[in-house]
This record gives C-alpha cells, sequence and structure tokens, in this order.
C-alpha cells in the first residue's frame, strides 16, 4: 500500500519530534508520501536542508496564524526557484478580524500562482461565497484541506477545479452529511494536519493517523478501505504528478 497524507505540517513537527524516524515507521505502514506545508520562514529553512523524496511542500501566507512570518518575497523565491509543489495554505478566515490584509494577500499570492502555474493549498474558514467569486477568476487546481463548512459552502467550492481533504473535522456526528457529499463526489483525498500543537501525549508517531483515518471513514460510510485509497491515489495523480508513483 502507498498512502498519501495531503496536508501535514513535518517542519513544525521537526520542532518537537524526529520526524526522519517517524517518516521510516510511516513508510514500513504503507504511508509513502507526505504534501506537508510551510508557514515560517524556518519551516522553509527545514524543507530545504532536509530534501527527502518522500514529501513535497508548499509554502504560503495563512490568513489566521500569528507564527506565520513568510512574506511574499520569500513565496516569490521558491516559485522562482522551483522549490514548492503549490502556493499554500493561504485563504480567509473569519476567526482574523483584519479581513483587508486577508484579501490583499490572498489576491497577489493567487496572483502568483497564477504567472507560475502552480496549485494552490486552500484554507477556508468562512467567507465561503467571498472566497469561491475570487478564486472563480482564476483557472488554477485547488486543494481545500480540511473542509468542514456548510453544505452550501461545499457546493459553491466544488464547481472549482478542486479537491477536498478528508481529516478528522468531518469525521464527527454533524458533518456525516457533508462527509456523504464529499465521498459521493469522489474528489477526495486524506490527510492528518498534524503539527507539534496536535500531539497526543500516548501518542509515538502522529503520522500513523492516516491509517485510522481512513479506517474509521470506511466503517462509517461502509465503503472499503481499499476503494477509498484507489480514488484517493487517482485525484493525487491528477494534483500531484509524478510525486505518487
Amino acid at each position: 500500500m502507498n498512502l498519501l497524507d495531503a496536508h501535514c505540517h513535518l517542519a513544525n513537527l521537526a520542532d518537537v519530534m524526529n520526524v526522519n524516524l517517524l517518516l521510516d515507521e510511516a513508510e514500513a505502514n504503507g504511508i509513502t508520501r507526505f504534501a506537508s506545508s510551510a508557514l515560517r520562514k524556518c519551516e522553509v529553512e527545514w524543507y530545504l536542508s532536509h530534501p527527502d523524496q518522500r514529501i513535497a511542500f508548499s509554502a504560503g501566507i495563512h490568513p489566521n496564524f500569528d507564527e506565520c512570518d513568510l512574506e511574499l518575497a520569500d513565496i516569490v523565491r521558491l516559485c522562482e526557484q522551483k522549490q514548492i509543489w503549490a502556493i499554500g495554505e493561504i485563504g480567509l478566515d473569519n476567526g482574523n478580524p483584519e479581513i483587508a490584509l486577508q484579501r490583499k494577500q490572498f489576491s497577489q499570492q493567487l496572483d502568483l500562482a497564477s504567472d507560475f502555474r502552480l496549485p494552490v493549498v486552500l484554507h477556508i474558514v468562512g467567507h465561503h461565497s467571498e472566497a469561491y467569486d475570487t478564486l472563480k477568476k482564476y483557472p488554477l487546481s485547488y486543494l481545500i484541506h480540511g473542509y468542514a463548512g456548510s453544505r452550501e459552502g461545499y457546493n459553491q467550492l466544488k464547481r472549482l477545479n478542486a479537491h477536498f481533504t478528508i481529516s478528522s473535522r468531518i469525521m464527527k456526528e454533524d458533518k456525516i452529511d457533508l462527509l456523504k457529499a464529499v465521498l459521493s463526489d469522489k474528489r477526495f483525498l486524506f490527510e492528518t494536519d498534524i503539527t507539534q500543537y496536535y500531539i497526543k501525549e500516548t501518542e509515538p508517531n502522529p503520522l500513523l493517523r492516516l491509517n485510522q483515518l481512513i479506517d474509521t471513514c470506511s466503517s462509517s460510510s461502509g465503503i472499503s478501505v481499499e476503494r477509498l485509497t484507489a480514488i484517493q491515489h487517482q485525484n493525487a495523480k491528477a494534483l500531484f504528478k509524478d510525486f505518487v508513483l
């Protein structure tokens, strides 16, 4: 089995754990690829100084993460050097009242993705209609990570050339209708979104959550693990190209 964690934060996790050991154990358990995100300058440096064929990383200015210190010039440089597979995670978040700044940074980074023909990893919390109205102007590929909003928001966003990640956020009882819709549309991938902030004290390797997530999704949906992973692999090939081979 060759599984992909479609969204995680390995450089962030590396602040507190030996990620190389975690990756080796994950690979032994069938998780062989990681689409990871950089939101801080030190995280970019970690990816560049720890090249690993199992990891593809993106970088972006997050709409609601106080520790994010990346600037547009950092993203431009990574694009020019062809270091990142995508721009992100970027977007809009109603938890941050500075909406004017969010809009400016969002548009600037979408313009950059368009200039370099890169996919975009999206973080959308609230503002679904505004985000959709902005995104539909750009002929880009989108990975909408960890979406757990309304069905109405989902129905709008799925009109884009977009894939959605399934995370623990929509494995809850009050999100069952959203989960069913995502599974029915077959435009999904699985993610852990793991960071140092989400580690459990009794959890030696949080990367293995991906297997648990897929098993739980299979049990709750009645769709076999084999079918779920086959759909993910097909979607991953379309989005990540050679990275998932």
